[in-house]
This record gives structure tokens, sequence and C-alpha cells, in this order.
């Protein structure tokens, strides 16, 4: 009973929650943490993040590491091999494509954490991260004029885009007898981003051809073709030349300005700063499981870029608890993890959810468990051989790690394989992603 005063003491005074209108129009939400160790186990961490991951979880985390690290990190993120397939099989039709969100993310980052023996330790870690998103309609069927027309009326694409470069300071400490780890952090953002933005063909030429003259040409043409070219009237004859001259006629660097013009939201580029504050409590029942419990508020404070037209998008605080065990038998570690994410809905991925934030569907999209077996354990984060898996947002991952030194990590290569849920319910629109991240420790 104690336990859960104190955690509802806590989230009632990290920060008061405030409205938001949420514009689904935005690309999806870039939570703090997207470790590649954590998204194969589920994308968890607040009760389990021993290395330099407890910047993007937990900073409580940072009372778990057992010894100084330094990392620098390279992790690409790209679209499963399926959604790969499944675009390059569109565009092999040769008619109407319609390409599915593809998504592709670079994560660039340095970090280090120090201890100062078993109760203060700090840590930071800068990082730039990249984030493509982009769908398409392409159509191209039909011969001559006909194609033209259906390409400008039939055609658009979707792309958004984001650079995050981020600092991320903190420290923990365990006062006591050490049961009990408290951690803060300081998070400064600079960011510019594109909400997805969706940009039909007919809107770039519409100052060049108008979409009433090119209904009107098709109309003419599907006329000649039923009743024969002697049907049209000379009017009808110059008004077809003159439109055929405009399309042939059209300025590539014209349009790119015009495609330019429609994404000046990316050109923004702001900076604000919010705080964290997390703890873990690691339990004295059953010793040998190593049991930890955890909560972390994160923007405390709103990370509000104070631009009036919501570009870069503001995040309201987001709240989030979980729960680890860390048995070891010899040789072999095996971890478990289970968070509840943001379950005041406060940055909800879409309307619907924040709408209707009590649903069975939006609390699958929350909760997130996954699992670790490591096998000859290096350090408090790392072992020799490791393979992962989990659930987040209702659809399983997976992941592996390998430290080709054994029994030190110098070099450590990571995969994981997730999915993110882009719709209203959790499992629709889903979209798979593959990450691999090579990781260097000094």
């Amino acid at each position: 009973m104690r336990l859960l005063l104190l955690i509802l003491l806590f989230f009632n005074l990290s920060s008061l929650l405030q409205a938001q209108t949420y514009d689904t129009s935005y690309s999806e939400l870039r939570r703090p943490g997207q470790a590649v160790r954590n998204l194969g186990m589920g994308n968890t961490g607040v009760a389990l993040s021993a290395d330099e991951s407890a910047l993007y979880y937990n900073p409580a985390g940072l009372g778990g590491v057992d010894s100084l690290m330094l990392n620098l990190s390279i992790l690409l993120e790209i679209p499963a091999i399926s959604e790969l397939q499944s675009s390059q099989d569109k565009l092999s039709n040769g008619a109407s494509v319609s390409i599915d969100l593809l998504h592709i993310r670079s994560l660039n980052s340095f970090s280090f954490i120090m201890p100062f023996g078993d109760w203060f330790t700090v840590g930071a870690i800068y990082s730039l991260e990249y984030t493509y998103d982009f769908a398409a309609t392409v159509d191209i069927s039909g011969t001559g004029n006909q194609k033209t027309i259906n390409t400008i009326e039939n055609s658009n694409i979707k792309l958004g885009m984001r650079e995050d470069g981020q600092v991320r300071v903190g420290a923990a400490i365990a006062p006591g007898s050490g049961q009990w780890i408290w951690g803060i952090q300081q998070n400064t953002i600079t960011r510019r981003e594109q909400p997805i933005t969706s940009v039909a063909f007919k809107d770039l030429t519409e100052d060049i051809i108008s979409t009433s003259d090119l209904l009107t040409l098709n109309s003419l043409l599907n006329s000649a073709a039923t009743n024969g070219a002697a049907s049209l009237t000379p009017d009808n004859v110059t008004f077809i030349e003159n439109v055929t001259k405009q399309i042939q006629a059209l300025n590539v660097n014209e349009l790119a300005e015009k495609l330019e013009s429609k994404f000046a939201c990316y050109t923004s580029n702001k900076t604000s700063n919010s705080y964290s504050l997390g703890f873990q409590r690691r339990a004295t029942s059953a010793s040998w499981l190593r049991m930890s419990f955890g909560g972390v508020a994160h923007n405390i404070g709103h990370l509000n870029f104070g631009s009036t037209d919501n570009c870069p998008r503001d995040h309201m605080p987001e709240y989030d608890i979980g729960f680890s065990a860390q048995p070891k038998f010899g040789p072999l570690r095996f971890l478990f993890a289970a968070d509840l994410r943001d379950f005041t809905y406060a940055n909800a991925n879409d309307t619907y959810c924040f709408e209707n934030k009590g649903s069975p569907g939006c609390l699958q999209k929350r909760f997130n468990w996954g699992w670790e077996l490591g096998f000859l354990p290096i350090d408090s984060g790392a072992s020799f051989v490791s393979v992962r898996g989990g659930v987040s947002q209702n659809r399983p991952t997976w992941g592996a790690e390998i430290n080709p030194f054994i029994f030190f990590r110098f070099f450590t290569i990571e995969y994981a394989h997730y999915t993110e849920s882009m719709g209203q319910e959790a499992g629709d629109q889903t979209n798979a992603r593959d990450v691999i991240q090579l990781r260097f420790a000094f």
C-alpha cells in the first residue's frame, strides 16, 4: 500500500496535465526510447535499462550501471523486407501504383555513463536522428494525352520528415540501502519536423493547367473517340491544341518549386527543453529474481517549441510504469520486462485513442512486454550472445545481439524487428520495420 501511495504521489507532483488538440496529419509520435535492445524486447525499458538506453526510457536506470561506459552507436531502421517486396511488386505492375508508407530512420549517438560507487551515477548522450516517411499513388495508365491526364488527376505523394538533435544529461542516486533509485535528467531537443503531407499532382499544376481544363479535355477526347473527330467544333480543336501545348510545356523546375513550398514546415528549426523524473524500486522478496518496479514522467514542463503553427509539434508530459525481473543462472541471464506506456493517453498516436482512452484496443497499444536470454554476461547491459522477443502494440517483436570479443564489450552488433500500429485500433494499418545497430564501446 505504501508503494502504491508513493507512485501516485510521484506522478501527481511531476506535472499537471494540459488539454491538447491532436492533429492526425502529423507523422508518428517518436517517443523517447528507440534503442535496438529495447525494441527487440517489446520496446520496454522503464524498469530495465542498465545502459545508455536509461537516458531514453528512465534516468533511474543509470543506477543499475556497474562500470564506466563510453559508447558510439550507429543505427539504421528500414522497412521490413516484406514491406519492400510488396512495394517492388506494385511498381512492376505498370498501371496504377499505390505504395504504402515506407519508413526510414537513422540514429547516431555518443554516450557516457560514470558510476561513483553504488549510490551515485551520472550520464549523458548526444544523438542526431533523421526520420523519413514516404507513400505514393501514381497512375500511369492510358496512352498519349489520356495518360498525362490520368497521372495529373489521380496521382499524389505523401511525405513526412523529421530531424532531432538531442542532448540528454541525467543523474541517479540510490540513498540508504539502495533499494530505491531516483533519477532526473534534462532534455534539450533541437527539432524540425514536416507532418506527413499529401500533395496531389493536380495541386502542383493548377496554376498552369486548371482541373476544369483537364476535365474538359478528357471529355472532348472521349467524345472524339466515340463519335469521330468530325464531331468536334473548330473551338474544340483549338482548345485541345492549346491544352496539349500547355501539357507538353510543363516546367519541371516550376513544379519542383511548388512542391517545395508544400513542405515549408521543415524549414522551421526550434529548440526546447524538458525534464524527465523517474524511480526504480528493487524488491527485497525473492531476491534471486532481482525484481524491480519503475515509473517515469517524461516532458515535465511540457516540451514546448513556442511555435504558433505547431511546427514542430509540442508534446505533453507522458507517464510510464514498468516491472522487470533479472535472474541469473550461472552463465545464463534471463530478463523479463513489462511496461504500460503513456497511461494517461496524453500523446495518443491517433484521434481514436485520444478520444476513447478506455477502449480495450487502445490499452493493448500501451501495454508492452518482452524477454531476453543472454549467454555469458559481460556486464550489466550486455552478454556474448543474446536473443530477444516480446510484444509491442499487440504485435510481436524479436531481436538478437552478439559481442564478438566475448569477455569485454568493444564491438556489438544488434538487430530488432518490430511493427508500428499506425491505425486507429490495435493491429490496424501495421508498418513492419527492421533495425540494425553497430555499437562501439571504449
